[in-house]
């Protein structure tokens, strides 16, 4: 079904039965995006425990919607949903920034790949 691998971008849960916890990850994972997901279990430790193989950036731990409307969690979108850093917690102003590496060498000894072996 599309709405099983589409980002619907709407207030829908769609229901797939499973046999095993493996199942259920992979029928979730099975999409190009990875924005948010949900996962409900009969506790937060077994809820954890299969959100930590679900490939989304936020994942609301049995409700549907804290991804939405808690705006202090950082959250990274993952495969095709986005690139860059998040929209949400103390990350979204810095993803605004251009951060600027300065490399500097200290060892005086030359690096042969760089320096060549003198010929």
């Amino acid at each position: 079904m599309k709405v099983m691998t589409e980002e619907t971008f709407g207030p829908i849960m769609p229901v797939m039965p499973f046999a095993k916890v493996e199942e259920a990850v992979s029928l979730a994972n099975d999409s190009i995006y990875g924005l948010s997901a949900a996962v409900f279990a009969e506790s937060e430790a077994e809820a954890l425990e299969v959100a930590q193989h679900i490939d989304a950036g936020a994942i609301s731990i049995n409700d549907a919607a804290l991804t939405a409307i808690m705006h202090e969690g950082e959250k990274n979108a993952f495969k095709f949903s986005g690139l860059g850093g998040s929209r949400m917690g103390a990350a979204a102003l810095k993803r605004f920034m251009r951060k600027k590496a300065f490399l500097i060498k200290t060892n005086v000894s030359n690096d042969p790949w760089w320096f060549g072996n003198g010929e």
